[in-house]
């Protein structure tokens, strides 16, 4: 008897060990806004280059790791960045999966349409799936200021306007809206996701919570899309260099802070899927973190 207890109760840790290992690895960075440009304020530009590369090799010397993400804003302005850093993403040995951020448009007119080429992006939008976990990239520059699309340019200043008529804090022009279409495609994503079981994160280069200046023009659009699936675990985005974090819906929203920040100080991290957590190991200014993706009742 005392050995069948015995014989359980190793039975239980081992099966509770394997639904917490990882089932997925990878790293994620955002707003490297590398330039050759001199320091502003906090913005470290020309350091940038030396923290990616730092960066870069983390993730290489992790062997379990499986692909890198960038969460947007890789350069700062001026075309001619990307050939600096673009060299240094090519000694990555992971599969890189690129989302376009504002200052990722802040290109001389006449190379803007090659902006996508040099992110990689033959689709602005997109998803893959592994282990059982649906990882969307959702391109929140889609409806902006910045957009080659004059008419979406058009329709950004609109929606900016009644923004700031309306005091919300988000009306900068440096935010942006997800377009209808898109935001289809980001629902029919969600639906097979439920229909196959799988447990979905998104990734973006704008926030949606906590609401704030850097938020998505039409978060509650997005959100509003979101809380009709129990799929999606984690909203992972940059774009606010402070970072930062709130949980709604039993969904984890995490800002990741801005690599371009301070003189030496890095910021990036390795992030593990599993059953039960999402565990975000931080580098640098970068917060770790240990998500219960279990479903709460709110």
């Amino acid at each position: 008897m005392k050995f069948n207890s015995l014989f359980l109760i190793v039975l239980a840790l081992v099966t509770y060990s394997k639904t917490t290992e990882a089932q997925i690895r990878m790293g994620v960075f955002a707003d490297c806004q590398y330039c050759d440009c001199e320091t502003g304020g906090s913005r470290f530009y020309r350091n940038s280059l030396e923290k990616l590369a730092t960066s870069i090799d983390y993730f290489n010397r992790q062997k379990e790791l499986e692909f890198v993400v960038n969460l947007g804003d890789l350069i700062d302005r001026d075309f001619t960045s990307f050939q600096k850093v673009k060299p240094i993403l090519a000694q990555l040995e992971k599969p890189v999966y690129h989302l376009p951020g504002n200052h990722d448009w802040e290109v001389e007119p006449e190379h803007i349409t090659k902006v996508p080429e040099k992110l990689g992006l033959s689709e602005m939008y997109y998803s893959f799936s592994k282990n059982n976990w649906l990882f969307i990239f959702l391109d929140g520059t889609d409806i902006s200021g910045f957009s080659p699309d004059k008419k979406k340019r058009e329709k950004a200043k609109k929606i900016a306007s009644r923004l700031e008529k309306e005091g919300k804090p988000n009306y900068h022009p440096w935010n942006a809206a997800i377009g209808a279409k898109q935001l289809c495609w980001f629902k029919k994503q969600l639906k097979k996701a439920e229909k196959q079981n799988q447990k979905v994160a998104v990734f973006c280069h704008y926030p949606l919570l906590p609401f704030e200046s850097h938020a998505l023009w039409n978060y509650n659009e997005v959100l509003a899309v979101m809380k009709k699936f129990n799929v999606v675990k984690l909203w992972m985005n940059g774009h606010n260099h402070a970072g930062n974090y709130d949980f709604q819906n039993n969904i984890h929203f995490v800002t990741l802070k801005g690599m371009v920040e301070t003189e030496t100080e890095n910021a990036f991290a390795e992030v593990l899927f599993t059953d039960e957590i999402i565990e975000i190991k931080g580098f640098g200014q970068e917060q770790s973190r240990i998500l219960d993706i279990r479903i709460i009742d709110n």
